[in-house]
């Protein structure tokens, strides 16, 4: 082996080490490792059941307390009224998995759910935001909200 071959080779797999280890912003996140994911899954969770069970009206109220959107009762109105077509549209609920957590910097949250149902998935986008406190520590909670939230069948798009 040439000493070319050998010092490629290590730089190569310092390369591939170092690239690999890190996680920089933007980047998923293992929810079972950051307190505020796990936090904001389950509400997630609860309101994704909660559409499954036909309460789209009541999780959508638990779901926007606090936030912004919650004041837009038109536009809430016509997004429960398309939820609650999701059943007729694309059959009865299976279940639903997060297919996506990204962190942008520490006050925002992007995450990404597939709803399954009988004939068709559904893709739910959920961004939370907080007014970060002076001095607070990133993974302590100021009330995190919800800052936009839609849904569509756009599959393809998940490919990028």
């Amino acid at each position: 082996m040439s000493i070319n071959f050998r010092t490629a080779t290590c730089l190569l797999t310092l390369f591939v080490l170092f690239a690999g280890g890190r996680i920089s912003p933007g980047q998923q996140i293992p929810t079972k490792t950051d307190p505020v994911l796990v936090a904001l899954d389950a509400k997630i969770g609860q309101f994704l059941e909660g559409v499954s069970a036909g309460q789209a009206q009541n999780a959508y109220q638990e779901l926007l307390a606090g936030s912004q959107l919650a004041r837009q009762e038109k536009a809430v109105k016509e997004l429960i009224d398309k939820t609650n077509d999701l059943q007729k549209k694309y059959g009865p609920y299976r279940e639903f998995e997060r297919i996506a957590a990204k962190r942008v910097g520490s006050d925002l949250v992007l995450l990404k759910y597939l709803y399954k149902c009988e004939n068709f998935p559904v893709v739910w986008y959920f961004t939370f935001y907080r007014t970060p406190t002076p001095g607070e520590a990133p993974p302590k909670s100021s009330t995190w909200r919800v800052v936009t939230l839609r849904f569509d069948t756009e599959l393809e798009l998940l490919g990028l």
